[in-house]
């Protein structure tokens, strides 16, 4: 079989080629504008990304099919995407908080997801930790170095490469799902009831995270409040496809790739309401 850490490499350079281009839309003036303005808002994300979330998931999965409630154990308790700052600039909304989601919950994840684990299932989660928080700092804090310091260093060529993101975006994109989907495709087909569970209750976990982000920032002006449910249902589930290949754990990798399907959903959704909203 392909080598268990091919996969986490490739999605890696992937992984920091689309925060890259997601980063270039903002300043280090915007990411501390987040930080001083909504403290709240953070802290309330962060618990309902890391804690919240996760919880009610296992529960709820246990009741209606056991044998997923691991698995959507680890795909609700991960951290915001490190594509969720681009999805929101599609959507209009604010990347700064995105940014500053995707940054601290990945910080936190590595001791926040054992946690959880320990916690509601008693096992260990057999991982390297500290290699998990160097692998996810440095695919975060690498790209967004890298943008900052092209931004100073040739901002006229940063605004070119700003106007051609978004397709350079998709295709990175495509090349993600591509080599999610064909490292586990002989395993869907010798278990094709999977890809109806998996398809099932990764749409039913998305649908339940972007309805808590929607209902936790009642009140927000449209910019805040996508942002906020979007850091909730753009997971980073890369990581747990990732994670499901160290622990050779199938069933976790084919829910989280069919995950892909309710997360661009929401991009669309968001995209749609965005066009009728006022941004003001």
């Amino acid at each position: 079989g392909p080598d268990r850490r091919a996969l986490p490499t490739v999605f890696k350079y992937l992984m920091m080629g689309m925060l890259f281009l997601a980063f270039i839309k903002i300043s280090p003036g915007h990411v501390w504008a987040a930080l001083i303005a909504s403290p709240g808002s953070l802290a309330l994300g962060t618990v309902l990304r890391l804690v919240l979330a996760p919880g009610a998931a296992f529960f709820l999965t246990r009741i209606f099919y056991e044998p997923l409630a691991f698995p959507m154990l680890l795909l609700a308790g991960v951290s915001t995407g490190v594509s969720s700052p681009f999805f929101t600039s599609l959507c209009r909304g604010n990347i700064s908080f995105n940014l500053v989601m995707a940054v601290t919950t990945s910080l936190l994840v590595p001791f926040s997801l054992p946690f959880m684990v320990r916690l509601l299932t008693g096992t260990r989660l057999a991982y390297d930790l500290v290699s998990m928080a160097l692998f996810l700092s440095m695919i975060i804090l690498i790209p967004l170095a890298a943008a900052f310091a092209f931004r100073a260093v040739a901002p006229g060529m940063m605004d070119r490469l700003n106007r051609r993101s978004y397709p350079i975006s998709l295709l990175v994109i495509a090349l993600i799902n591509f080599g999610a989907l064909g490292r586990y495709l002989p395993y869907l087909k010798a278990n094709p009831e999977q890809i109806v569970f998996s398809a099932v209750f990764s749409t039913a976990l998305a649908l339940f995270m972007a309805w808590l982000g929607w209902a936790a920032s009642a009140g927000k002006a449209w910019p805040d409040r996508v942002s906020f449910s979007g850091s909730q249902v753009w997971l980073n589930n890369v990581l747990i496809i990732a994670l499901a290949v160290h622990l050779d754990h199938s069933l976790a990798a084919a829910l989280s790739v069919f995950y892909f399907i309710p997360l661009y959903g929401f991009v669309v959704f968001f995209s749609v309401l965005a066009g009728r909203a006022d941004p003001g």
